[in-house]
């Protein structure tokens, strides 16, 4: 990912984890829950993180500028001017979706160090079984945002 236009599209592809992201900080903010705003930062950091990358291995700031900026329109957008959107944020199922995700990134953290250590099918089973349990919580989350 060395061309500019190359990173640009990735970032720009990206950026829709940022704006979400960015927007459940807001409302958790706002609205005074944790939880959305661990999973929005969970969400915003990968983006964020190939912007620090780009930065810091070619000195671009466009890489960079991208995602915080959109980050932070999300966040403040949300958390000043926009009670639907924050109202949906603040809903118990998607407190379900965003403990589902947890626990969806917490098994596939599981099955890597596993899987570093040589313990390639307890990798698979562990952490593939925790996964499947997150997805399952996920999956729970949105059936009772549905049925709103």
């Amino acid at each position: 990912m060395n061309r500019s236009l190359d990173a640009l599209l990735v970032l720009v592809l990206l950026s829709f984890l940022t704006l979400w992201g960015g927007a459940a900080v807001g409302a958790g903010i706002r609205g005074r829950r944790w939880l959305p705003v661990m999973w929005g930062l969970l969400l915003s950091a990968p983006p964020i993180y190939l912007g620090v990358e780009r930065l810091i291995r070619l000195g671009s700031w466009v890489g960079l500028l991208l995602p915080v900026t959109s980050f932070l329109v999300a966040a403040l957008a949300v958390g000043l001017s926009m009670p639907r959107v924050r109202t949906g944020f603040l809903k118990a199922g998607t407190a379900a979706l965003m403990v589902g995700t947890f626990i969806m990134c917490g098994g596939a953290v599981l099955g890597a160090l596993l899987y570093q250590r040589g313990a390639n099918a307890l990798s698979v089973i562990v952490g593939g079984t925790a996964f499947m349990f997150g997805a399952m919580w996920f999956g729970s989350g949105l059936r009772q945002l549905r049925d709103q």
